[in-house]
């Protein structure tokens, strides 16, 4: 544990010892790593291999989240989050559900070639920079409702608050009704087996739905401006 000054008050951290220990300990013990409320400097664990989920709900870290490569055989729980950096989980498997509704991102999101076997969630999360599932397969849904994706503007750095699924597979539903992209949202190459839902989406540039499946029967495209579809 190290203490740093923050805003003037002491403020506990947990280093990358402890949050290894806790890890070790959660797979002895057959549970999930237990970080609730916890603060941490950066979460990096890249090509491992993890037998239980991660709950990190209500925690704050400083840093980035860099799960690259990895295989976790349970959930991340990420609720309230706060992240100061990006998160990078590629590549990787996730046995369980991502959940990060009313979670804070500073900056992006790349979950690219990601194989999840339950269901996501960012509803009303606030992500600054993209948020991309492209090429992800998830058995479950995706739930994108009311969550915000803005611009991250660093010097005369600007990363457009886009949303990307292209040619991700979702086998449930994708739900992006009242989200707010300041870029664009990119469906390309899709596949969404169940309904496709996007009533009041507010889209800066525009939904691509270019060579993408989805059942028609099922859709909700009300609220948002015929030109800003792409077919």
């Amino acid at each position: 544990m190290e203490e740093f000054i923050i805003a003037g008050q002491p403020v506990s951290i947990l280093s990358k010892t402890d949050i290894d220990r806790e890890i070790d300990k959660a797979a002895l013990d057959r549970r999930e790593a237990d970080f609730r409320g916890k603060n941490l400097k950066f979460l990096s664990l890249a090509e491992k291999n993890l037998d239980y989920g991660i709950n990190l709900e209500n925690s704050w870290i400083s840093g980035n989240v860099f799960l690259a490569d990895t295989t976790i055989n349970g959930s991340i729980n990420m609720a309230n989050a706060a992240i100061d950096g990006s998160f990078f989980f590629g590549r990787g498997k996730l046995m369980g559900d991502l959940l990060l509704q009313n979670a804070k991102i500073g900056q992006t999101i790349n979950m690219v070639g990601l194989n999840i076997t339950g269901s996501v969630n960012f509803s009303q999360a606030k992500i600054c920079g993209f948020i991309s599932l492209a090429k992800a397969v998830i058995l479950g849904d995706v739930d994108f409702r009311r969550v915000e994706v803005s611009d991250y503007c660093k010097d005369e750095l600007t990363i457009k608050g886009d949303i990307f699924l292209k040619s991700a597979q979702i086998n449930g539903f994708l739900d992006l009704s009242e989200a707010t992209a300041s870029g664009m949202v990119c469906l390309e190459n899709a596949l969404i087996r169940r309904s496709l839902l996007a009533k009041n989406l507010i889209v800066q540039d525009s939904l691509s739905l270019k060579n993408s499946l989805y059942n028609k029967d099922y859709i909700d495209f009300s609220g948002i401006p015929t030109e800003k579809i792409l077919q």
